[in-house]
């Protein structure tokens, strides 16, 4: 697979979280390269990352960008577990964490465990020592080394736990920081550091010792490529993070306003040198242009006598800044730390309170945003890879493109076998079920292909081995060749996309959904000359409003003429719905809402 230098057509991919299952989109990228130009990328957690990197390698498609990316998945063969290090002062609770739990290996694990509960853990051998010290016989001695190891182990675990339970906030609830402290010995980089240097080499920009990639290049748009601007960008990236102290997710790189915060020193245990160089650079301009602008009352941000600087506007941001938000699995990888004035709190000198928010995996609020980049009508497809459980009622089905035309409910039924199982669809039903319905509707479901999972693979498989991950980024290809409609026609599940009839149904849904909305708007809105309804309402209250009232009478007048004529025009045009005719719409229905933004 080689990437056009130049190609015609456009697109736009969003990719959905799962820690390792991101060595599935490689290969779906390149293909998808062979034919498309990526204008919008967009993800969550390690879809965000995969993201990033071919945002990065579209920027630098004219000079190997996506040879760069091509190369991932054999690094990641071999290297993948080295991406997560553990803070120092965590490596023993990693290492039986991750042999224990994450590899299932409980006999490698009990020196493991023995280590990680020293020294408080050798008290608990002296009941065992004194049994076998008045023991007499083999039986007695045995009895007590029983014992001695038993209760070591009872003490281990739960040492192992306490210090866990006291590490964990110190660590902003994650084992592993992403990025190597200084003065670290040489080797394979950590999470954070390897990204930053894989996203500049696939973009091309200067590399180490420079400016990391920002979100203003891939806005203009890389050499030879299409040229963009910051309101119509040439490469429009969009990540998502968990604002834990908001209760909401946000997005990347645009925060939503300039009242958020960062501790230069905090961010160094996340991200390489250079990366907050450039953050403390872009931060501290903005706090200069707000000192020039309100003179003395400008006062410099601070945090338990901590120095902060504000958070880079978007086109600041370095790319990796946006990528490494979104992923911070809880307990795995540290969550970020900003910080943001809590204007309607004062404290008692009658200034706002400052607090510390914690920005943790996107995945928890939006692990697929499909809702990213959608157009009522599109003129571009924007595919979406979803990952998702595989079934052994269907062992040929891993890769599958939803493209045939079907009345009712596509969804893939899961099954919970298990404690963890049980535990993790709690999860999964809490922060996807926006996203899986929206993948259950036409004119969304024909554009996501999905690869299904099986148990060993991806998720928190941190030491998969060669083989799997090379079934894993092929799968990925498969993907790509549904997505790009060149897959064989004789392999299994093998649809086909197609644009043209993507369309064709989107068009029908958006019909419906635009006919229910002002069908049922039209009989409550009524005529103005009916002093009871909402026509006659509002053309009372626009004269003398109680809010926006500062809004130019004209406007408000004009808004209501063209609310009025379109209610009308349902009112006397539209006298049966024709989403109720056999055939016609999709199911299930759609609706309009009015619904924030983030």
């Amino acid at each position: 697979m080689t990437a056009r230098p130049d190609p015609e057509l456009t697109c736009d991919v969003i990719m959905k979280g799962g820690i390792t299952s991101g060595v599935v989109y490689p290969k779906a990228i390149l293909q998808l390269a062979t034919m498309y130009r990526f204008r919008s990328v967009g993800g969550t957690s390690a879809g965000a990352i995969a993201a990033s990197i071919t945002a990065a390698a579209e920027y630098g498609r004219a000079s190997g960008g996506f040879e760069t990316l091509g190369a991932i998945p054999d690094t990641l063969q071999t290297r993948l577990l080295d991406l997560f290090q553990p803070d120092p002062r965590a490596r023993d609770l990693f290492e039986l964490i991750l042999t224990a739990g994450l590899q299932r290996r409980p006999m490698a694990a009990l020196p493991l465990l023995i280590r990680a509960g020293l020294p408080w853990n050798l008290i608990a051998l002296l009941p065992g020592l004194l049994l076998i010290w008045f023991a007499h016989g083999w039986a007695g001695w045995l009895a007590g080394g029983l014992l001695a190891l038993f209760l070591t182990l009872i003490a281990s675990a739960g040492i192992a736990i306490w210090r866990l339970y006291r590490l964990l906030p110190t660590l902003d609830y994650g084992l592993c920081p992403g990025s190597a402290p200084d003065g670290a010995k040489p080797g394979f980089p950590p999470l954070s550091d390897w990204l930053t240097d894989t996203i500049d080499a696939a973009a091309h920009v200067e590399g180490q010792g420079g400016r990391p990639l920002i979100f203003s290049d891939l806005w203009a748009g890389g050499p030879g490529g299409i040229e963009g601007t910051p309101a119509h960008p040439a490469i429009n990236l969009r990540t998502v993070t968990t604002s834990l102290g908001e209760r909401r997710p946000r997005t990347l790189p645009d925060l939503g306003d300039r009242n958020f915060y960062f501790d230069p020193a905090e961010m160094r245990r996340a991200f390489p040198a250079r990366v907050v160089d450039q953050m403390v650079a872009a931060g501290t301009r903005l706090l200069d242009e707000a000192k020039a602008r309100d003179g003395d009352r400008f006062i410099w941000p601070e945090y338990d006598g901590r120095r902060l600087i504000a958070f880079p506007a978007p086109g600041d941001l370095p790319v990796v800044v946006a990528a490494r938000m979104s992923l911070s699995f809880p307990f795995l990888i540290s969550a970020i730390p900003l910080y943001r004035i809590d204007w309607p709190t004062k404290q008692a000198d009658g200034k706002a309170v400052m607090r510390r928010l914690l920005f943790s995996d996107g995945g928890i609020s939006s692990n697929f945003p499909i809702h990213f980049f959608d157009a009522l009508l599109p003129t571009r497809p924007t595919f979406g890879i979803s990952l998702d459980q595989y079934s052994e009622d269907r062992p040929k089905r891993r890769v599958h493109l939803p493209m045939p035309a079907i009345q009712g409910q596509w969804i893939a039924l899961q099954t919970v076998g298990s404690l963890g199982g049980f535990v993790m669809s709690l999860f999964n039903a809490a922060s996807e079920w926006q996203d899986e319905l929206r993948t259950v509707l036409p004119g969304y479901r024909e554009r996501v292909a999905h690869i299904y999972l099986k148990p060993d693979e991806g998720g928190l498989n941190l030491a998969m081995p060669p083989e799997t991950i090379r079934t894993l980024t092929d799968l990925g290809q498969r993907a790509g060749l549904l997505m790009t409609g060149t897959a064989p026609a004789d392999g299994p599940d093998a649809a086909n996309f197609d644009f043209d009839d993507h369309r064709w149904r989107r068009f029908l849904s958006l019909y419906a959904a635009f006919e229910a909305a002002l069908q049922g708007a039209a009989p409550v809105w009524g005529d103005a000359e009916d002093p009871d309804s909402y026509a006659a309402f509002i053309a009372r209250t626009l004269e003398h409003p109680a809010s926006y009232f500062q809004s130019d009478p004209a406007d408000r007048q004009e808004v209501f003429r063209r609310m009025d004529r379109l209610m009308r025009l349902v009112r006397d045009d539209w006298p049966t719905p024709l989403r109720d005719h056999k055939g016609l719409v999709p199911k299930p229905e759609t609706k309009l809402r009015i619904t924030p933004e983030f």
